[in-house]
């Protein structure tokens, strides 16, 4: 039914610029804040950045040299003075990978930008193998006090103990980039013939929201590119997973997962803690509260709001304007990316879908990426994003820095935009509530989304004989596990984790979304009874902590629980659901089978919300169903507080019994007035009298019919508002 809906919608809306309520903010003072350090930042117009290819081998003969020179100590200073110029070419070259980066997430199809990320990519490699070796070479030598005084032990004890990479390991790299970039290829050209076209997913959807293709050609299309994905991304996907067990091999790791989790990501748990945490979420209740905040939000749904524009300039200063409410620490680090351009949000086909921030290492300057699907997900992405700008802005970005973990660093994000909700009655007027529920929803959903993922992909790194079908019958049961589809779900399979992108780019990555959406909701949590601006700086206080804080003590230290407890991730659901009020919004509801373009309508709603008529647990009320008399007795007990005799139960009842049950319980007077062909029923004449029932067009009642649930509230309706007339001494 939701579709139907949607598809009224859809066919009136159309797509418009922000709502009034937004543009009419006023001026408001910046607050005050101190919780960074000044970082110095290039002044440099993102416009004015250009790429520049960058040869290694010359960079790679003077890092040999260095070594040599170390060996005396009375070089010391100059090994120090090249060692530096070393590092700041080492850091433009990081600065040219996300500038091709950036490119190429713009232009999927820029085959100059991939083959040059592609050169950098194994270039970036080389080069940092050989500054691996030349930082133990100066540790060990009589020429690196300069070192030991600048790193941390553990990164010092780092290099101690560097091997020089092999071929074998520097050629799974370059491989491993080839893979990748065959996916956004691949991937971005995945298309379906369909009714004498070519479709793509993003074209039906399209299609489907201008009119120009029905819901179930969309639903046809969309099931059929997801096959095809599943076909051709799922042979990709297996070949990088070959690829990818080598990789962990060559690294010394049995697993794969644990190359990920310790190697890449720098968690400070292991895939055996969170295996717990995938069992909370399991038995926590988060897709059923999921599934009744999409019901909130869609039964709340503003087209207007949710197909806003939000791609352009006038957004952006709109979030500046709440921005520099909260902090003038995130003012003055949004003012700088408005005043450098350093964001694309614009719309264009050929970008590779994704959103992200990146930082341009020799600028110190943050950048921000989206791709925008036209709807109120790009505002939420704007708000996510600058979380992670706003950290990159004021990090010590320098080479020897500790770096945050991935899990903080999502809470940076993800923390900001729960805090932010608290502008959204501002900003979008009586909508507010609409773009909260649509927040929390997707928050809720990605808790799931990022536990469900993370162990699909436990399993698939530890399968030995893996093969497409046993990663997508591994997905159907733990959609199953998870609440995503009912147990007896008749499908064996299911392809749906072909569309998660870091599946096949960053594997093992998106149980950080999960942990870090947890740990984000302490802090939205602390606002529902502590001072907002409070919270807001302990946020701040959580952004500001040094990289070398790992993720669960980050949240010991501000006082709060740890995200990936089981303890708390159990009663988290129950917690937001009661936050939320979600169980006394959802009997407000409208029944999810009553769109209110029904011939009874007006009549059923009326009984629904006097409380005579109540929802199953689907949320629905079955109007057309037949009604059984046990139906019959349940609303007149609730209209009279007193249950009338049927020894009939479960059996359907007939127009003609329940007009005797409905007189009788009511005490009206029969009638021998029957204006039927077809009886003189004087129950039936006492409710065609009052205007209740006035039978078909041949002139029949049919009594022996049986009477659907709407007609039955229906006759009650009219009934009483004969009643209430009578009672006002208007005629009836």
């Amino acid at each position: 039914m939701r579709k139907k809906i949607l598809t009224l919608l859809l066919a009136f809306s159309l797509l418009l610029s922000m709502c009034p309520a937004a543009l009419a903010a006023e001026e408001a003072g910046v607050r005050g804040t101190s919780f960074f350090s000044g970082r110095e930042h290039a002044g440099m117009d993102y416009a004015d950045m250009a790429y520049e290819h960058i040869e290694v081998e010359p960079l790679l003969e003077e890092m040999t040299a260095i070594q040599a020179l170390a060996a005396d100590a009375a070089n010391a200073a100059e090994a120090e003075e090249r060692c530096s110029a070393v590092i700041d070419r080492l850091m433009e070259m990081a600065t040219m990978y996300t500038l091709i980066s950036i490119r190429q997430s713009a232009n999927v199809m820029d085959e100059e930008a991939a083959a040059e990320k592609a050169y950098l990519t194994g270039a970036y490699d080389v080069a940092i193998d050989a500054y691996s070796l030349m930082m133990r070479a100066l540790l060990e030598s009589p020429c690196g006090a300069f070192l030991r005084e600048l790193l941390t032990e553990e990164n010092a004890a780092y290099y101690l103990g560097y091997e020089a990479r092999s071929e074998e390991e520097l050629a799974l790299s370059a491989r491993e980039t080839e893979l990748e970039t065959e996916y956004y290829q691949t991937s971005a050209g995945i298309t379906v013939a369909y009714n004498g076209g070519e479709w793509t997913d993003n074209d039906a959807y399209y299609a489907y929201y201008f009119g120009e293709i029905s819901y179930e050609d969309y639903s046809a299309i969309s099931t059929a590119c997801a096959r095809k994905q599943n076909e051709i991304l799922g042979e990709l996907y297996l070949r990088m997973v070959d690829l990818r067990k080598e990789i962990a091999a060559s690294n010394g790791y049995g697993s794969y997962v644990d190359y990920a989790y310790e190697a890449v990501y720098g968690r400070d748990y292991t895939q055996e803690d969170i295996r717990a945490f995938h069992q909370a979420v399991k038995d926590g209740g988060f897709y059923e509260l999921y599934s009744d905040l999409y019901d909130l939000y869609y039964a709340g749904v503003d087209m207007e709001v949710y197909y806003g524009g939000y791609t352009g300039r006038d957004t952006l200063e709109l979030v500046e304007f709440y921005i520099d409410q909260m902090s003038s620490e995130m003012g003055e680090a949004f003012a700088y990316m408005l005043r450098h351009g350093l964001y694309d949000i614009e719309e264009d086909d050929r970008k590779d879908g994704s959103g992200f921030t990146t930082i341009l290492h020799s600028m110190n300057a943050p950048f921000f990426f989206n791709t925008p699907y036209g709807n109120i997900y790009d505002f939420a992405t704007m708000v996510h994003e600058f979380g992670h700008y706003n950290h990159y802005f004021w990090a010590d970005n320098s080479w020897y820095a500790p770096v945050s973990s991935y899990d903080a660093a999502e809470v940076h994000s993800q923390g900001l935009e729960l805090l932010f909700s608290h502008w959204y009655d501002d900003i979008f007027g009586e909508s507010g509530q609409f773009v909260l529920d649509y927040q929390l929803c997707n928050l809720v959903s990605v808790i799931v989304q990022g536990a469900i993922h993370d162990e699909l992909q436990q399993f698939v790194y530890a399968e030995e004989d893996l093969t497409l079908q046993k990663i997508n019958r591994k997905y159907r049961q733990l959609a199953a596990e998870y609440g995503l589809v009912p147990a007896d779900d008749p499908r064996d399979e299911m392809v749906g984790w072909c569309g998660i992108s870091h599946t096949f780019t960053s594997p093992c990555y998106y149980i950080s979304y999960a942990t870090s959406a947890a740990g984000a909701f302490n802090f939205w949590l602390e606002t529902r009874s502590r001072d907002y601006f409070d919270v807001v700086d302990e946020y701040l206080q959580f952004v500001a902590l040094p990289g070398d804080v790992g993720f669960q003590e980050s949240f010991t230290r501000l006082g709060m629980a740890n995200p990936i407890s089981p303890e708390y991730i159990s009663e988290l659901a129950q917690t937001l659901r009661e936050a939320m009020n979600v169980d006394d919004r959802l009997a407000q509801l409208p029944p999810e089978d009553l769109t209110g373009y029904e011939w009874f309508a007006e009549e059923v709603y009326a009984l629904y919300a006097g409380g005579l008529i109540e929802k199953d647990e689907d949320n629905c009320i079955r109007p057309c169903s037949p009604a059984v008399w046990n139906d019959a007795a349940d609303m007149l007990e609730r209209l009279m507080d007193q249950r009338p005799e049927t020894g009939n139960g479960g059996e359907p009842i007939t127009r003609a019994a329940f007009a005797r049950l409905l007189v009788d319980i009511l005490e009206l007077e029969d009638s021998s007035d029957a204006p039927f062909s077809d009886t003189d029923d004087g129950a039936v004449a006492a409710l065609a009298a009052t205007g209740a029932v006035n039978g078909y067009a041949d002139g029949t009642f049919r009594p022996d019919q049986p009477i659907s649930r709407a007609e039955m509230w229906v006759i009650v309706y009219r009934v009483l508002m004969s009643m209430v007339a009578e009672l006002m001494g208007i005629a009836a």
